[in-house]
């Protein structure tokens, strides 16, 4: 167990230096490095590293991304590496497969510990036509001073709460709903921010899409992130509508979007606006595609409060406080749980889930 739990960092730097050896021990190849225009909290680079591993005239094309979120990088950043120090590629043998790998996809969220980049701006729903009139989220206009207050203490934060849960008709207030979870793109002090304009890590993103998978026939995304859920478990969510042909059966656990949105009604991957990985059609048009976004789980209680929290301080509070250093603390917990078998649970998942993806695509 020590030695897969090794793999995964307790800092960005670190991380990075990990990633960067993984690349060159595990029969990959570095292709670029490109350095955000903000620093992190040492003062240092805060970079986006991609490698490839494979054939390079390979057709068929995995990308693996990485710190999207970037508190969540942490842990797409120990799979990654515990997937290329294990040399998992050379034991699947895959024909005609390679891997992209994109480190630290926002990697100054990443070394600042937040889920946002240097902006404010949520990633994950950033990916939208920002050209056209940006998605609408009435539900986060009407409480958006409850959910986003000035004051993050006693007797107003319970009062704050009650608010909310009121208005969703609920008995709870930290629940997965439109008004948080829903993005929105009117307050950029708030959480779930799209922003107006593609962020640095945006148009990076889509540079290193149309240069590196121009030539492959048929390409498949995995966006790694951490959240609310059973602690340990791999969630993984799949939209292969767009593929040109079902490529669902790939994995043995697999949440279809587009099945669970006709039978549910409701999804809240196929309706948040601006996720990444639903950006490859515009990238890549004309091309068989297959998107995919796993959730590495961390436990049911407390996410959105902590997101909230974490907010309001680098908002309105002192990150180097007392009550600053608990709340990023709180934050880290919630999306990289500190123990080391949750890591060692997460590798493994995410070792076999790589396994059905390269064997899927060599199939094809």
């Amino acid at each position: 167990m020590d030695r897969i739990a090794d793999h995964f960092a307790s800092t960005y730097t670190e991380a990075r230096a990990k990633f960067l050896a993984a690349v060159q021990a595990g029969g990959a190849r570095l292709l670029s490095s490109h350095t955000n225009p903000a620093k992190g909290p040492s003062g240092e680079d805060c970079i986006t590293d991609v490698a490839w591993q494979g054939p390079v005239d390979a057709s068929k094309l995995l990308i693996l991304v990485s710190g999207t979120h970037g508190a969540e990088g942490y842990a797409g950043s120990g799979c990654h590496v515990a997937w290329l120090m294990e040399r998992w590629f050379e034991r699947v043998a895959t024909r005609d497969t390679a891997i992209l790998f994109i480190h630290a996809m926002n990697p100054h969220g990443f070394a600042w510990g937040r889920r946002v980049n240097e902006d404010n701006i949520d990633l994950n729903r950033n990916f939208v036509d920002h050209d056209q009139p940006h998605p609408e989220n009435p539900d986060y206009v009407a409480i958006a001073k409850h959910i986003d207050p000035s004051d993050w203490s006693e007797p107003a934060l319970s009062e704050h709460n009650r608010a909310i849960a009121r208005f969703l008709g609920l008995d709870r207030h930290d629940v997965m709903c439109k008004a948080m979870h829903g993005g929105q793109y009117v307050n950029p002090r708030g959480i779930f921010y799209g922003g107006t304009q593609p962020a640095w890590s945006n148009r990076l993103f889509r540079q290193l899409v149309a240069q590196h998978a121009a030539k492959a026939r048929h390409v498949a995304i995995i966006d790694y992130h951490t959240g609310g859920g059973v602690w340990g478990y791999c969630d993984l969510f799949i939209d292969d509508d767009l593929a040109g042909r079902p490529t669902r059966n790939w994995f043995a656990q697999v949440s279809v979007i587009s099945e669970d949105k006709a039978a549910n009604g409701k999804n809240a991957q196929s309706e948040t606006p601006g996720n990444l990985f639903y950006s490859l059609p515009s990238i890549l048009p004309g091309k068989e595609l297959t998107l995919c976004l796993v959730e590495l789980r961390t436990g049911e209680a407390g996410g959105h409060d902590a997101v909230r929290a974490e907010n309001w301080l680098f908002q309105h509070g002192d990150p180097n406080s007392a009550q600053g250093l608990a709340l990023r603390a709180q934050m880290r917990e919630r999306f990289y749980p500190a123990r080391r078998e949750w890591r060692v649970m997460a590798a493994y998942q995410s070792n076999a889930m790589l396994v059905e993806a390269l064997c899927g695509l060599s199939a094809l």
